[in-house]
């Protein structure tokens, strides 16, 4: 399942279901620890609140960590680098099970790779790469 953005009718249904007038708390953004990219921004839901939501309204929830909860507001349609310029060319690492261990980026305006570590992140840079058939360099890394 996809990551649910909310719009103002769900925030409002969601504030009527905690018994609350609004849901007026500051928004924060969840950065990608590789090149602290944006993944998404979000408004935090606090303790115990995730519980009291009825069935239909937790699944606009996203769990951040064990026992945090937030709403989605806003995410990225298509892969935003860190940094000003165009992404020229991608590297995959990938482990004997086909799982990526490392997936860099490089810009125009210089040869510094950055690293993607966040998987929503490493999905759109995978998609724009195929999208203008960037150059993608590809390994394979052996844990022996």
């Amino acid at each position: 399942m996809g990551i649910l953005v909310v719009n103002p009718q769900i925030v409002e249904n969601i504030c009527m279901s905690l018994k609350l007038k609004s849901l007026s708390r500051p928004y924060a953004v969840l950065l990608d620890e590789g090149d602290l990219g944006t993944v998404f921004t979000y408004l935090p839901l606090m303790d115990g609140e995730y519980e009291k939501l009825p069935l239909e309204l937790r699944k606009y929830a996203y769990l951040l960590r064990k026992g945090k909860y937030c709403l989605i507001g806003y995410q990225p349609k298509i892969f935003e680098g860190a940094r000003d310029g165009k992404v020229t060319s991608v590297s995959v690492t990938y482990n004997e099970l086909s799982n990526i261990v490392a997936l860099s980026y490089t810009l125009d305006t210089g040869e510094t790779s950055f690293f993607v570590e966040h998987p929503l992140r490493r999905d759109k840079l995978l998609a724009l790469a195929k999208k203008k058939k960037l150059p993608v360099k590809s390994m394979v890394k052996s844990s022996k």
